[in-house]
């Protein structure tokens, strides 16, 4: 059997958004989404293979941010106002001095909140400190929300509004009406974070489901890999592909001249790019060239009768 194999050369860029030469969207920092210019000693062609080998990111992101840092607040027949949470990154001891701080500014009745967390099932507990009965309400978005633009997950509560449960004697305060989130709270925020590409994420073969309806709802989109969150805010990100041996096939791009890349935060898409606060991530990435073919005899492997003539790429 007659095998053709292609030739294929390995070429490596180390990128840092700090050394772009200009970000991929005038209003954006180039650390956040940067347009890098790809040197080397010939013009890229016929690109065979990519992928990210390595990358280092600073968790320096707000998990409370500005697309996500609003709620509605309703105290009884009162008209519901905004409460507008602290940007940055908090513990959930620290998370809840903000949110009572945050609802008292926000009460028209005056009322004086109290928030509890409590360690074991992770939750909070809101309660406003009033000597009467004055029950009030939370709402996150409409009842499909995916938590995409407001802080619910990262409270722990679900989409839509839910109403305080009942009027305790003796809690933490006095007395006042709670409201007991359902959820485990996320104050630390997602798990994990994509690197996504517009110049080449669609020609790459990664797919999310159907379901997650912020980011292109299973559609082969800008995403080229997926990275854990392996730190507390402040820490650095260092990461490296577990499975380096296989690449994404590009099918022979005809050439490459400059590619961008940005980081998303979860399933979430309201900030788009991720914004790093001034600090840059970086990323080693693969290119695997073709220069050609060779060919060479094999032993015959035959299907359906007939010899397989088989191109690899290694």
């Amino acid at each position: 059997m007659l095998e053709i194999k292609m030739v294929l050369k390995y070429l490596e860029f180390q990128l840092d958004s700090a050394d772009s030469g200009q970000s991929y969207i005038g209003n954006v920092k180039k650390t956040d989404w940067p347009l890098f210019i790809l040197g080397g000693k010939k013009p890229l062609e016929n690109i065979a293979g990519f992928k990210i080998i390595e990358a280092q990111i600073p968790f320096s992101w707000y998990v409370v941010n500005r697309t996500n840092k609003t709620f509605v607040l309703t105290e009884d027949a009162q008209a519901p106002v905004t409460v507008t949470l602290v940007e940055g990154n908090y513990n959930a001891a620290d998370f809840g001095v903000m949110l009572e701080l945050a609802l008292r500014a926000a009460s028209l009745r005056g009322d004086t909140y109290d928030v509890v967390y409590d360690a074991a099932p992770m939750k909070f507990k809101i309660y406003n400190d009033a000597n009467a009965d004055h029950p009030f309400s939370l709402t996150f978005g409409g009842g499909g929300d995916s938590g995409n633009a407001n802080p619910r997950i990262v409270m722990g509560f679900n989409a839509g509004s839910i109403q305080s449960q009942t009027y305790e004697v003796g809690g933490p305060a006095p007395n006042g009406n709670v409201l007991a989130a359902p959820n485990v709270c996320q104050v630390t925020g997602p798990n994990y974070v994509y690197v996504n590409s517009t110049s080449i994420g669609t020609l790459t073969d990664m797919y999310l489901p159907k379901g997650a309806v912020n980011l292109d709802k299973g559609n082969s989109g800008p995403q080229v890999t997926k990275i854990p969150v392996t730190v507390q805010p402040g820490g650095v990100i260092y990461w490296s592909d577990p499975d380096p041996e296989k690449y994404f096939d590009l099918e022979n791009l005809a050439n490459l001249s400059q590619i961008d890349f940005y980081l998303t935060l979860g399933n979430t898409s309201a900030m788009t790019p991720l914004e790093l606060n001034g600090l840059s991530f970086s990323l080693k990435i693969g290119l695997l060239v073709k220069e050609g073919t060779v060919s060479e005899t094999a032993a015959s492997s035959w299907q359906n009768d007939r010899v397989i003539k088989r191109i690899r790429l290694q």
